[in-house]
């Protein structure tokens, strides 16, 4: 198939790599030139702009950082779609903003769906993405064998938008375990507990949660966790951030009480003003570790 990937960031690139792995032939566009580079020695298209990789694709995948680039994009593409044509946005946006995006794209007669993301960089680099995906059934349908080049779960879980409220959901879950894991390990350390002996009990007992498993935040207990690597982001700060901003909006729209997503979200501006926003977001527990002068 003709498929056009805009945004070949630390998702979309690796996204796009199965892609063409995959045996489609992909035109892309981002605004950085390395990773279009890097998308184009694999044997993507470069297409300069969202307009070109319209005109250039069937299906159109969009993978950026927030709800104004995102609208940014689909402005650009809007005079070269038509019907025959899909978009699905994988991006993580504000809901309301992703349901004007399915009504402007139908407006030209093609299709639209959201379908945000989990699992992060390695699940990327895996090709084992979840997606939760808004919008029509039949469109979904059509188009998960294309979606299964980089996805190892794809589940409709409603209407316009839907894949967006699921995503914002799933976060602020995240956001919350690493919190408490941040703040178990800084009274582990300053108690003296043997870490390893920690990971062992929590990982079999009421405690465990992906954020211990994968973000334990003391080098060397978990070989894959960022802490073992220099902090690197498997998510970055800046992005959970993000995403907890439109979780408390939307909240707040909807009359739900976010009370611990705003603990989180103020232990992520901690993290963001002591320097580590492009660091993983599990880089909150430095903050915790430092101020228990455990760090």
């Amino acid at each position: 198939m003709r498929i056009g990937f805009i945004g070949l960031g630390a998702m979309g690139l690796p996204m796009t790599g199965h892609l063409i792995a995959a045996g489609h032939e992909v035109t892309v566009a981002s605004r950085s030139r390395g990773p279009i580079d890097a998308a184009v020695s694999l044997g993507a298209h470069d297409a300069g702009t969202p307009r070109r990789v319209a005109e250039a694709a069937e299906l159109i995948i969009v993978c950026v950082p927030n709800s104004p680039e995102v609208g940014e994009v689909v402005d650009g593409m809007l005079g070269a779609l038509g019907p025959g044509q899909t978009v699905v946005d994988c991006s993580t946006i504000d809901p309301e903003t992703e349901r004007a995006q399915h009504l402007r794209v139908a407006a030209t007669g093609a299709r639209y769906l959201d379908a945000p993301l989990s699992g992060g960089t390695a699940g990327a680099r895996n090709g084992v993405l979840t997606l939760m995906v808004g919008g029509d059934a039949a469109t979904l349908e059509d188009i998960t064998p294309v979606l299964t080049a980089f996805a190892g779960l794809i589940v409709h879980v409603g209407g316009p938008g839907m894949g967006q409220v699921v995503k914002l959901c799933n976060n602020l879950i995240y956001a919350a375990q690493m919190t408490a894991t941040a703040e178990a390990t800084a009274l582990a350390v300053k108690s003296g507990v043997d870490m390893h002996k920690l990971y062992e009990v929590i990982t079999h007992a009421t405690g465990d949660c992906v954020a211990v498993r994968t973000r334990l935040p003391v080098p060397g207990v978990v070989p894959d966790s960022p802490a073992s690597h220099n902090w690197e982001p498997g998510f970055m700060t800046d992005l959970m951030a993000k995403d907890l901003d439109l979780a408390l909006a939307y909240a707040a729209n909807a009359g739900v009480p976010l009370a611990t997503t705003a603990t989180a979200r103020q232990m992520l501006t901690a993290a963001q003003s002591a320097g580590y926003g492009r660091e993983d977001f599990s880089a909150v527990a430095k903050v915790v570790l430092a101020l228990s002068g455990a760090g």
